[in-house]
């Protein structure tokens, strides 16, 4: 496609509304996107806007990345898609790189197509081993829409999806929400009370399953809370699961988010950016101990494809040698300090952890009453309208959800700033005059 092509942006919109089933109706969405580069991308009328979706998180060194996109050309010229039963050079070269940039205790990689298989997998691979049926997860969790990581997952509106019971093997225990818990100032992870004595109650437990920092609100544990999380699972002898398909790859400010915490899980997933944003790929790294004799039942179909896997590979690269994720961790600080400065008495809590995360926003600081729908709805169109692209997240859904690109730069944290500055005087506006 050339940069000269021409769309009908109203045509492309009705043939989509045709024929594409959309998994939600969502005014503003969807955007026919027909250029993307860095943190731009372009819709069909020519307007550009800044992506802090990611591409729903995937494209962690930016949209069309040079070598990334060298790499599946290659590839392309050589093996595209071969039996799960074989395998290629690719893929053996990424599952080394997984090895080697995962923590130590995981040294075995099984290759899925993505994020919700991955976690199907892995709630396999911890029942086979242990001969156990349930697992412990925290309430405010996301895991994927496939129906044994729904069963997972917090979200009581994600979960009604399904339509049928989900079973009661997963259970949830609370999350480490210390900006609305009551024990905040005087911390001794007394959340963690609950969970130790639902766990005690559950002796057909296998595995305790998390993300090392929450996709849903950017709620980030403490230090202390994961030493103690890691110590009650261990006394019960609980797999660790950790949950990196969107906290992995360079997105918290380290290669995976078990870094900050030092943690050593039995099984780990990963996916999201694996590909590169070429095509689909996840993947499920285990301790060698626990993936002995494990029959999947059959491989998907798709699960390694060779060019995913040679994308994949340049992306790590790319994360590597151009410094994409200390970028990430220095933004990240940035983006707080900057949302900060607004001093906004809408702003809530900041919460990133490298570009995982977001603002929650409030109609009171004090009461921390979660800012109204109407409000944060005006709120989102304006930043639309303004050339931006969010989505809103959180336990109560009044977190603006802002993970851009790793290269995002601070001119254009400073450009969205400055938007988030109108957006929320209009919200003010909106609010006094209703």
């Amino acid at each position: 496609m050339s940069d000269e092509t021409k769309y009908d942006q109203a045509e492309l919109l009705a043939r989509d509304d045709k024929y594409i089933l959309r998994p939600w109706p969502k005014k503003n969405e969807p955007l026919p996107i027909v250029k993307a580069k860095g943190c731009v991308v372009t819709d069909a009328s020519g307007k550009d806007f800044l992506d802090f979706t990611t591409g729903y998180f995937v494209n962690n060194a930016g949209h069309s990345h040079p070598k990334i996109i060298a790499a599946a050309t290659d590839q392309l010229h050589k093996v595209q898609q071969v039996s799960g039963r074989h395998t290629t050079v690719p893929l053996i070269d990424l599952a080394e790189k997984l090895v080697q940039i995962t923590p130590k205790s995981v040294d075995k990689v099984f290759f899925t197509t993505g994020g919700s298989e991955s976690t199907e997998f892995g709630l396999k691979l911890a029942r086979q081993h242990t001969g156990k049926t349930d697992v412990a997860v925290l309430d405010n969790g996301f895991h994927g829409l496939s129906l044994g990581a729904l069963a997972a997952v917090g979200s009581e509106k994600y979960r009604a999806t399904a339509g049928i019971p989900l079973g009661d093997y997963i259970y949830k225990v609370p999350t480490p929400y210390c900006y609305r818990c009551e024990h905040a100032d005087q911390c001794e992870t007394q959340c963690l009370d609950e969970a130790e004595v639902q766990i005690a109650a559950r002796p057909n437990t296998a595995a305790f399953m998390a993300e090392p920092v929450q996709s849903v609100g950017g709620i980030r544990p403490s230090e202390k809370w994961w030493a103690r999380a890691d110590s009650i699972r261990k006394q019960h002898n609980l797999l660790l699961i950790l949950d990196e398909i969107q906290t992995g790859l360079g997105r918290t400010g380290k290669m995976y988010a078990a870094e900050h915490y030092g943690l050593e899980p039995d099984i780990m997933m990963t996916a999201k950016g694996l590909s590169g944003g070429v095509g689909s790929l996840g993947a499920v790294l285990v301790r060698a101990a626990v993936g002995e004799g494990f029959f999947a039942g059959t491989t998907p179909t798709s699960g390694g494809n060779a060019i995913s896997a040679a994308s994949g590979l340049a992306l790590i690269r790319a994360l590597e040698d151009e410094s994409i994720i200390d970028n990430c961790a220095k933004m990240g600080v940035y983006f707080t300090e900057a949302v900060a400065a607004l001093n906004d008495p809408y702003v809530g809590d900041i919460r990133f952890t490298g570009l995982l995360g977001g603002v929650e926003l409030v109609l009171d600081r004090d009461s921390k009453e979660p800012l109204p729908k109407p409000i944060l709805s005006l709120i989102q169109d304006v930043l639309h309208e303004d050339g931006n692209l969010i989505t809103v997240s959180g336990p109560l859904g009044n977190t603006l959800r802002l993970q851009p690109p790793l290269v995002i730069t601070p001119k254009e944290i400073d450009q969205f700033i400055a938007c988030l500055r109108v957006a929320l005087d209009k919200g003010r506006e909106f609010a006094a005059a209703a």
